[in-house]
């Protein structure tokens, strides 16, 4: 584990010695290190590569070699994209990266950082149709998920889902848009049963899309501005859940991760059920043909059985050295059925 005086530095990328820097097009303001924006000329500060050695302790890191470049608005940002293109990377807190970089990932020649796009702060709900809805700014960070009041209560399942992520000091940095953006995020299965959608901008406007929609399609050059949740209108007697599976309690990576939101009406029979899986390094998926099999059932021992052959074999997740495939479909099943039997004995 980092030193702490390391870890709070995250957010600027781990670049601990970074100094003041700038391009060929001349000078530019720079305050605590960074430029205070960029012009249409694209100026830029540039992080050199370099070793140092943490006093004590013999441990070596290397900074990145990597043009960071510091937009002030949507506009600019996809400009540097179009410009830069396979070369460049969208960054945030930087935290997916870092860990990525330090198992061998390659490091790319451009970092447009997004930090200083205050409008990709906002959080606030907002009512539309008769219905509520929560607006999450891309950056606003993991941490602050956990912090609002609001949140807690009307998505606590977006808070356990943020509850399991990483370490305390990872969720003060890492960012809600970044979880989503790569596509694995331990958020994203409570995202999709609660229907989330985010918003793009293509360039020209913001579009909202489906959560699930785009992580079946291909949106690589889309800049994530927000994630939109409604609030969940299930029936009075329901479950939420959200499991993950690690190889160790806390701060560990998921081996299977799963999320759901099971009703019944008054008859004891299910009438709203929404259920995805994902974990390791497979994109997290809605389990619907498992949905229409409980739908207009009663929680009863054979429907348990079949529910089990249904999240077993719909459910597709890719194996690994530590875990197959199988194991984390058979994982993935029994979680289903535990909190099924849970709303059994609630009923």
């Amino acid at each position: 584990m980092l030193p702490s005086w390391i870890a709070c530095r995250v957010r600027r990328f781990c670049y601990p010695h970074l100094r003041k820097r700038t391009g060929d097009n001349g000078a530019q303001s720079v305050k605590c290190g960074r430029p205070q924006g960029i012009s249409v000329s694209y100026r830029n500060m540039v992080a050199k590569a370099r070793y140092f050695t943490i006093k004590g302790r013999g441990m070596k890191l290397k900074t990145l070699s990597s043009k960071i470049w510091m937009p002030t608005d949507l506009r600019e940002a996809w400009r540097l994209r179009q410009l830069l293109q396979l070369e460049s990377h969208f960054i945030a807190g930087g935290t997916l990266w870092q860990t990525k970089w330090e198992k061998g990932a390659p490091q790319p020649s451009h970092l447009i950082s997004l930090e200083n796009i205050k409008i990709l702060e906002a959080i606030y709900e907002k009512e539309d149709g008769g219905q509520n809805f929560l607006h999450l700014g891309a950056l606003i960070r993991l941490a602050d998920c956990l912090r609002y009041p609001i949140i807690k209560a009307k998505w606590p399942l977006l808070t356990k889902a943020v509850k399991t992520i990483a370490a305390p000091a990872v969720r003060n940095v890492g960012t809600i848009g970044g979880n989503v953006a790569s596509t694995i995020g331990d958020a994203i299965p409570a995202l999709l049963v609660m229907e989330a959608k985010i918003g793009c901008f293509d360039g020209d406007d913001i579009k909202k899309i489906d959560l699930d929609h785009w992580l079946n399609e291909e949106f690589k050059d889309d800049l994530i501005t927000e994630i939109v949740v409604p609030e969940i209108s299930a029936p009075p007697s329901y479950v939420h859940f959200y499991q993950k599976i690690g190889r160790r309690e806390a701060f560990s990576g998921s081996v299977v991760t799963i999320a759901g939101i099971i009703g019944q009406n008054d008859n004891g029979t299910i009438d709203f059920a929404r259920l995805a899986a994902g974990g390791g390094e497979n994109r997290p998926r809605r389990l619907r043909i498992t949905e229409q099999l409980l739908a207009g059932r009663k929680v009863e021992s054979a429907m348990l059985k079949k529910v089990h052959e249904a999240v077993f074999s719909e459910f597709q997740p890719v194996g690994d050295a530590f875990f197959s495939a199988d194991y984390r479909r058979r994982v993935a099943a029994n979680i289903v059925i535990a909190e099924l039997k849970k709303l059994e004995e609630k009923d």
